[in-house]
């Protein structure tokens, strides 16, 4: 696996500066600039009429799936967008300017002792909060947003949230499959229209089923957002503010989720790899 390589900039197409940031690390070219001006990038993009994006929420987990399976790593490399949402990784791309060895590993625990304390977080762009993000831009735009996926009726109930929180919403929901043929699936996202397109069907899933439907769709903007219906519909509450800031929200997942250790498994992997492996 590759080292972490330097970043470069693009024009913010509101401004007209090089304000727009991107890094590269374990072969994935990442968003390196704040929410704001992603915002501002999706909006000038759609107001241009430059085509659909699809944007990818990439975590530690997406990084380790990748690392094995050559074929998700080519979906995630196909996305127009790949958003910081993990502080593992804005961890990793610190301590990796580190050589490996001693120096490695003192860097990564002044880095980890760092983000415990709400540092280091210009660049964190959780799926979570960004469907508030864009459901805040989609009402105040006019704009028109559709919700797909989540277990039972989670993509409606979180539907209900947010135009409860953001007065005026233009929004539409459909469960999706297996419960609903994709054709059909497909068919009511395009006679809505939407501007943005959240794709709740779990990682891995969600990422094909964008890439092999984009083409087909009238969306503008396309984006994998896991389980965070779980979170606006009710079935699950998120980690407290506290504990977001210090970067626990998976220590809060586990508590509440035991059976969910083995997918917690792949953090102090991930550390490892990045502590020992990777030159």
């Amino acid at each position: 696996m590759k080292k972490m390589q330097s970043g470069d900039q693009k024009k913010d197409p509101k401004s007209g500066r090089n304000a727009i940031k991107y890094w590269k690390m374990f072969d994935i070219r990442f968003f390196g600039s704040s929410t704001d001006k992603l915002l501002r990038m999706l909006l000038g993009r759609i107001e241009a009429g430059k085509g659909k994006i699809w944007l990818t929420t990439v975590n530690t987990e997406f990084v380790m799936a990748a690392r094995r399976d050559k074929y998700f790593a080519d979906i995630i490399n196909k996305s127009d967008v790949k958003v910081v949402d993990g502080i593992g990784l804005l961890w990793a791309k610190e301590v990796l300017k580190s050589p490996k060895g001693i120096r490695r590993w003192v860097k990564g625990l002044g880095v980890g002792i760092e983000i415990l304390q709400g540092k280091r977080r210009e660049c964190l762009i959780s799926g979570s909060d960004l469907i508030l993000n864009l459901s805040e831009m989609a009402t105040k735009e006019k704009q028109k947003i559709f919700l797909l996926g989540g277990w039972e009726n989670r993509a409606e109930r979180s539907g209900k949230f947010l135009a409860k929180k953001f007065p005026g919403l233009n929004y539409s929901f459909c469960q999706g499959e297996p419960e609903q043929k994709n054709d059909e699936v497909i068919s009511r996202i395009n006679k809505f229209e939407p501007d943005y397109l959240l794709v709740a069907y779990g990682m891995k899933r969600q990422e094909e089923w964008i890439k092999n439907n984009l083409a087909k769709l009238k969306v503008r903007v396309a984006v994998g957002v896991g389980r965070s219906f779980d979170y606006y519909s009710g079935a699950l509450k998120r980690a407290p503010p506290w504990m977001r800031k210090m970067g626990l929200e998976w220590l809060y997942s586990l508590i509440k989720e035991p059976k969910r250790w083995k997918r917690q498994l792949v953090l102090p992997r991930f550390i490892w790899m990045v502590l020992t492996e990777i030159t």
